[in-house]
C-alpha cells in the first residue's frame, strides 16, 4: 500500500474555508489585543467594547506570515533557514526587540540557529516566534510533523527552546485543525512534536485542570498567573498559558475566547491572534461572527512592503492553500486533497556542495584569545570531489586550518577545524568581522559561506567600593572614630556585619579625572566581553554591596545620533566625552528595554564611556546597547542595533 492510499482525503473547498477562517482569526485577535498589549492586569472590559475604535492598525503576529508565503512562492518548498532570513531581510523592516537581535547577528555573519540565541538573553524565550506558527500548519495540512519542522527553521532565526517549542505545538495544532473540528485533537497533535517535560507540554494539562476547577475565570486566571506569570509581558510560557486558558474557558465561541485574550492582559495581540487563528481553522467561516466580519473589512492589514500588501484575506486564503496542495505532492504524503486545482508542482532542489560553519565557543574576535571553528563540507554526490577549501579574511586577522582540505568523501561530511586569532594584540577591534569561506573545482566556486564574528567589547572595571556604616545617618562611624573602636555588635549594628552600605552620590574615587583617563592606582579589572550583558560574576567575584564604575573607550565608523539603552538592576549614572547623561536612583529588575534610554552623539571619533553602577544585592545584571534607526525608509530588514563600532583595547 503506497503513502498516498494512506493519506487523510480532504477537500480543497472545506480547506480554503478553514485556512480562510483561520486567518481571519488572527485578524481578529490582532485587532482587538493591540491596544491592551503588554497590559498585565485582569481587565474588566465588557465585550461590547473590545473592538477598537477607529482605524485599524498592522501586527507583526500576521506581518511575517505574509513573508513566509512569498518565501515559499518564490523560492519553493525546501525553504532553509538562510532563506527565511533573506526574505525577512528584503521585506520586512521589523527590528525591535528580538527581531533587532536577530538581524544584528546575521548582518554581523552569525547565522541560525546562533542569531537566535547570541546575545538575546532577555528576549529569547519570548513571543515573536509563536505568534507565526499558522502558516506552517496550514500549508502542512495534517501533518504536525511536517509544520513542526518547518516551525523549527522559522523559531530559531531570533529565539530559543522554549519559544521555539511553542511555535511547534501550535504549527503542529494549525495542521491537525485542517482535519478536525476538535480543539483536543488539535492539542494532542501540538503535545506529540515537543518533549513532555517542556514547560509548554506541562502547560497544556495543568492550565486544562486549573479551569475545570474554577470556572470563574478571574480566579482561573490568578491561579494561572500564580503558576506560570513572568514580568516580562512578553514571555512565551507565560501568554503561551493565557492563551490555553481563555481557549478552555471559550468554550470554542471565538468571541467569548478573543474577549477573554483581552482582559487576561500580557501580550494581548499575540494570546488573542493565536487563539483566533486556532478556533478559525478548527471551525471554518461559518464560525466566524457576522458583525466583526463587517468591522474588519476584506483586505489584509499589513504594515510592510510585501506583495500581498493589499490583498483580500481570501486572496491570500487562496495563495496559501495553493502552496498546501503543491506541498501534499512534494512533502507532505498525509493528506490527500480532492477536487484541489492545479498547481505547478516544482522538483526538489538538486543536490549541491554546501559549507556551514560551527563555533567551537563564542562567535567572537578576542583581544588575545583564538577562536575555533569548524567549517563543515557536506558532499551528497556518490562520486569524490577533489578542490580547495579557501578563506577571505577581514583586516588584521590570521585563519589557521588544522589540516588542508582537499577531498570530500561520497556522501559525506568533512569537518575542517580552524583557528582564528588577531594579527596583532591591543589597538581597535571592530564590531563587524566577515569571512567568505569557498569551496572550489576546476577554477570555480561549488560552494560559499559568508561567517562572520562579532568584536570583544572592552571594559575596564573599577571597584568594588563601599561604605562600611550608614553614612546616611552618622557622620563618624558609630564603632570605629576617635574616641571608640569595636565591631559593630557592640552599638546594637549587628546588621553591618552581614550588609553595607552604598550611594549613587557619593564619589568613592577621583571621578572628574575617571572621566577624562585612566587611574592606574586603583587597579581595575580588564573585562573582555562577547556579549553586551554583564552580570556581578564578570565584576570579579565579590559578593555583596557595592559600587562600580565601567570604562569602556570606543568610535564609530559614522558620525550620527543614536540612543543608549542601559538595562540595570540597581540605580546608575552615565557620562559621555565628561558629559552626564542620566542617571537614577531606583532598584529596577533588568529589562534591555528600560526607562535608561539616552540620546547620544556619535562623533566618529574617540570617545569615553564611564558607568557607575550602584550594586545593592549580591545580583547584578547589566547590559548596554547602542540603537539606531534600521531602515529609516521602513522597507528593508536592518536592525536597529548599531554593528559600525570599534573597541579600543585598554
Amino acid at each position: 500500500m503506497n503513502a498516498k492510499s494512506q493519506a487523510a482525503p480532504l477537500s480543497y473547498s472545506r480547506y480554503r474555508d478553514k485556512v480562510l477562517a483561520g486567518w481571519i482569526g488572527k485578524s481578529f485577535g490582532g485587532v482587538i489585543g493591540a491596544r491592551l498589549e503588554n497590559h498585565k492586569e485582569l481587565k474588566n472590559i465588557p465585550l461590547e467594547e473590545v473592538w477598537p475604535e477607529g482605524k485599524m492598525i498592522p501586527n507583526d503576529d500576521l506581518d511575517l506570515q505574509v513573508v513566509w508565503l512569498e518565501a515559499m512562492q518564490e523560492r519553493g518548498l525546501f525553504l532553509t533557514s538562510e532563506d527565511l532570513q533573506d526574505f525577512w531581510q528584503d521585506r520586512c523592516w521589523y527590528f525591535f526587540c528580538e527581531y533587532g537581535v536577530f538581524l544584528n547577528n546575521v548582518q554581523r555573519g552569525i547565522a541560525p540557529p546562533l542569531s537566535g540565541l547570541w546575545n538575546n538573553r532577555f528576549f529569547k524565550h519570548s513571543e515573536g516566534c509563536p505568534i507565526r506558527s499558522d502558516i506552517w500548519g496550514f500549508v502542512a495540512a495534517g501533518n504536525p510533523q511536517l509544520a513542526a519542522e518547518l516551525a523549527q527553521q522559522d523559531g530559531q532565526l531570533d529565539h530559543g527552546s522554549i519559544s521555539i517549542q511553542t511555535e511547534q505545538f501550535l504549527s503542529a495544532a494549525s495542521a491537525q485543525a485542517m482535519l478536525t473540528d476538535s480543539l483536543e485533537e488539535a492539542l494532542a497533535a501540538g503535545l506529540s512534536v515537543i518533549p513532555p517535560d517542556s514547560p509548554i507540554a506541562r502547560a497544556v494539562p495543568r492550565v486544562r485542570e486549573i479551569q475545570r476547577q474554577y470556572p470563574d475565570e478571574r480566579q482561573a486566571w490568578r491561579v494561572v498567573i500564580r503558576e506560570f506569570g513572568h514580568r516580562n509581558a512578553n514571555d512565551a510560557v507565560t501568554n503561551h498559558a493565557l492563551t490555553l486558558l481563555a481557549l478552555f474557558a471559550g468554550k470554542g465561541d471565538i468571541k467569548r475566547t478573543l474577549h477573554l485574550c483581552a482582559n487576561f492582559g500580557w501580550d494581548t495581540d499575540c494570546t488573542a491572534s493565536t487563539a483566533g487563528a486556532l478556533l478559525g481553522a478548527l471551525q471554518g467561516t461559518v464560525g466566524m461572527p457576522q458583525d466583526w466580519l463587517e468591522k474588519l473589512g476584506k483586505n489584509l492589514i499589513c504594515g510592510i512592503s510585501v506583495k500581498h500588501r493589499n490583498a483580500t484575506l481570501a486572496d491570500f486564503a487562496e495563495d496559501t492553500c495553493k502552496i498546501g496542495v503543491e506541498m501534499a505532492a512534494v512533502r507532505n504524503p498525509a493528506v490527500q486533497f480532492i477536487d484541489a486545482p492545479v498547481v505547478e508542482i516544482r522538483p526538489k532542489p538538486a543536490p549541491k556542495i554546501t559549507l556551514e560553519v560551527e563555533y567551537v565557543g563564542e562567535p567572537v574576535l578576542w583581544n588575545t584569545r583564538e577562536t575555533k571553528i569548524i567549517l563543515k563540507i557536506t558532499n551528497p554526490f556518490e562520486a569524490e570531489h577533489k578542490g580547495a577549501l579557501l578563506v577571505a579574511l577581514p583586516d588584521g586577522v590570521t585563519f589557521e586550518l588544522a589540516a588542508p582540505a582537499t577531498t570530500l568523501a561520497p556522501q559525506s561530511v568533512t569537518d575542517v577545524e580552524a583557528t582564528i586569532r588577531r594579527t596583532h594584540v591591543g589597538g581597535w577591534i571592530s564590531d563587524k568581522n566577515l569571512f567568505r569561506a569557498t569551496w572550489e573545482e576546476g577554477g570555480g566556486v561549488c560552494a560559499e559561506r559568508i561567517f562572520g564574528l562579532g568584536g570583544a567589547r572592552e571594559w575596564q572595571v573599577y571597584g568594588p567600593y563601599w561604605d562600611m556604616w550608614d553614612k546616611t545617618a552618622n557622620e563618624v562611624c558609630p564603632y570605629c572614630n576617635d574616641e571608640y573602636v569595636a565591631g559593630p555588635f557592640m552599638v546594637q549594628l549587628t546588621g553591618d556585619c552581614y550588609n553595607q552600605y552604598v550611594r549613587l552620590d557619593a564619589p568613592y574615587l577621583d571621578e572628574a579625572k575617571l572621566l577624562t583617563g585612566d587611574l592606574p592606582q586603583e587597579v581595575p579589572l580588564r573585562l573582555e566581553s562577547g556579549e553586551d550583558f554583564l552580570n556581578d560574576s564578570d565584576f570579579g567575584g565579590f559578593r555583596g554591596q557595592a559600587c562600580y564604575y565601567l570604562v569602556r573607550t570606543f568610535r564609530s565608523t559614522q558620525e550620527l545620533d543614536v540612543n543608549l539603552l542601559i538595562g540595570r538592576t540597581g540605580p546608575y549614572r552615565a557620562w559621555l566625552d565628561g558629559v552626564e547623561l542620566g542617571s537614577s536612583d531606583k532598584m529596577r529588575m533588568h529589562a534591555v528595554l528600560d526607562d535608561a534610554n539616552l540620546k547620544i552623539h556619535l562623533t566618529g571619533k574617540p570617545q569615553r564611556l564611564v558607568i557607575k553602577l550602584a550594586r545593592l544585592t549580591d545580583a547584578y545584571d547589566f547590559s548596554l546597547f547602542f540603537i539606531g534607526r534600521g531602515d529609516p525608509e521602513y522597507v528593508r530588514g536592518i536592525s536597529n542595533i548599531l554593528d559600525c563600532l570599534e573597541d579600543l583595547v585598554p
